[in-house]
């Protein structure tokens, strides 16, 4: 859930089917202008303008009959904003140019003697740097195009949405990849209206074989939309009849908000399997709800929605969703607290919005002070990334009231959090145990089991100190697997999970008074207690 250092950001050909061909007939056999026998005169200085816009269509979805789907009867035409377009003669570039915020270029070059001229729009802005790729095509980029002539002085493209009323035509699904884009576009853009940002290049994956299967990405088994920490890319589901995300804004904005974390903020959520209502590690829960608390902020739209196929292929996909800013009656967060993700997610809207209508909601932020947190304490805690460290990290923001971030954190059932490890929430401030500075040192995490690794109940943190030498960290149950893993601002510094049971152990060098996080996580199970006794020393 990173970008890629293999691609050379470059135009590498990959155009949507009858959307743009490049063997048009040209002068002579060579459509790239390079045949010997070529030899006519260039073409005069000429100017092309025009627009480029795609097919959006709505995920929708209602709270009160919960049922949803994708509007194709709403489609809206919308400019493809900061494009890349070009103009090509054959094969090669004549000149490159953007589009702008509503869509419109314009371009001026010179013909060659011969060749076919073409233009082009590729499915990647220029600022923010965002490019979206066919993973199953060698990682070419998606693009729209036509023919021109060397008297064309106006052009337009249209990517179209493709749908015939029961199923997607291949050959007219081209506007899949700007929707995508352009989704990730205004996510960027409404960060750099409040706050100057860089962000780093990002390598999109979609094809329409992008299914909800494990396997070889390459052939299109990715499975699931999402965002690669280890790749540092994005990957979208695109497969007709099964799942595809390309209109679906907060999923495509959800995975966009990993991204951020990973190249500007920080996420040390430990992944896995999560649905609403779970007691999840506060980690995960923090990294969801944050997710889809921003996409709801970004677009912004409070309602999230997914559409997917279920039963049948045929005809337009069903949805479901829930609302950032309102929980539905009967609830879907039973047990707020800082292991839900609901919770997180309606908190974090609520100090973005206005709150206006909600007596407890007295925090009306905007993005400028969550983005300051998010790049700022929220990176460089000691602590682990929780709905802790941000509370602690927003209280410290000029000009933020504690008590009324307090007043609206008690309506989710977190306590007056004043410090990034939980301090003031017991049950939060319970998941860590501060390790005296003095080693050896024991003692035994308590473990519930019949649960995923991610769920609170399986996890357990311990901070401690660094001496300025090796230090040993080793948690042992003889009959359940339990594993362990050390972190330093974020950054794994050690891990140990070899066996199903026993003693698991590692050794790392540490920076004296430095802050380490040791978090142990059980599997067992069976749904009993049971302990993990944990060591730490330092020769």
């Amino acid at each position: 859930m990173f970008v890629s250092r293999r691609s050379d950001w470059g135009f590498t050909g990959k155009t949507l089917a009858l959307a743009l061909t490049l063997a048009l007939v040209g002068c002579g056999d060579d459509p790239g202008g390079g045949n010997e026998e070529c030899k006519g005169d260039a073409g005069k200085p000429m100017t092309l303008s025009g627009k480029v816009t795609y097919d959006f269509i709505p995920a929708t979805y209602s709270t009160s009959t919960r049922t949803g789907t994708l509007g194709f009867a709403q489609a809206a035409v919308r400019p493809v904003r900061s494009a890349v377009v070009q103009v090509r003669q054959g094969t090669n570039i004549l000149t490159t140019g953007a589009t702008d915020e509503q869509g419109n270029y314009q371009l001026s070059f010179t013909p060659g003697a011969c060749g076919s001229l073409s233009l082009v729009a590729l499915a990647k802005s220029t600022n923010p740097e965002i490019q979206v790729e066919d993973n199953t095509d060698g990682d070419a980029i998606w693009a729209l195009g036509d023919s021109i002539t060397a008297t064309t002085t106006t052009k337009n493209l249209h990517a179209t949405h493709g749908w015939t009323g029961a199923a997607y035509s291949a050959n007219a699904r081209t506007a899949a990849p700007f929707a995508i884009l352009d989704s990730m576009y205004t996510a960027s853009k409404a960060f750099m209206a409040v706050r100057s940002v860089t962000f780093p290049a990002l390598k999109v994956n979609w094809s329409p074989d992008n299914v909800p299967q494990s396997g070889d990405k390459k052939t299109g088994a990715i499975s699931t939309s999402h965002f690669s920490f280890t790749e540092n890319e994005i990957y979208i589901l695109g497969k007709s009849g099964v799942d595809t995300d390309e209109y679906d804004s907060h999923v495509i904005v959800h995975e966009w908000g990993h991204y951020f974390e990973a190249n500007l903020s920080r996420a040390d959520s430990p992944g896995g399997p999560h649905s609403t209502g779970d007691v999840l590690d506060p980690r995960l829960s923090f990294g969801e709800g944050y997710g889809n608390a921003l996409a709801a902020m970004l677009l912004p739209e409070s309602m999230y929605v997914d559409t997917l196929w279920t039963n049948s292929p045929s005809g337009p996909p069903l949805a479901f969703g829930f609302d950032a800013e309102t929980a539905p009656s009967p609830t879907d967060d039973a047990s707020p607290s800082v292991f839900s993700e609901s919770s997180v997610m309606r908190a974090l809207y609520d100090m973005y919005d206005s709150g206006s209508n909600e007596a407890y909601d007295g925090v009306a932020l905007g993005l400028g002070p969550i983005y300051d947190v998010l790049v700022g304490p929220q990176k460089s805690t000691d602590a682990l990334t929780t709905m802790g460290s941000f509370i602690a990290g927003l209280k410290a923001q000029s000009g933020v009231s504690a008590s009324a971030v307090d007043t609206l954190m008690a309506h989710y059932g977190v306590g007056a959090v004043t410090s990034p490890f939980g301090e003031g929430d017991s049950k939060l401030r319970a998941m860590y145990t501060l390790v005296p500075n003095a080693y050896p040192y024991s003692a035994t995490a308590t473990l519930r089991g019949k649960a995923d690794y991610n769920k609170q109940q399986q996890n357990r943190y311990f901070v401690f100190s660094g001496t300025g030498r090796t230090m040993n960290i080793s948690a042992a149950n003889t009959l359940e697997d339990v594993g362990i893993e050390i972190y330093k601002r974020g950054e794994k510094v050690g891990s140990a999970d070899e066996s199903y049971q026993g003693t698991e152990s590692v050794s790392i060098p540490s920076t004296s008074g430095a802050q380490y996080v040791l978090v142990v996580t059980g599997y067992s199970a069976k749904d009993q207690n049971y302990d993990a006794n944990v060591s730490i020393t330092s020769p």
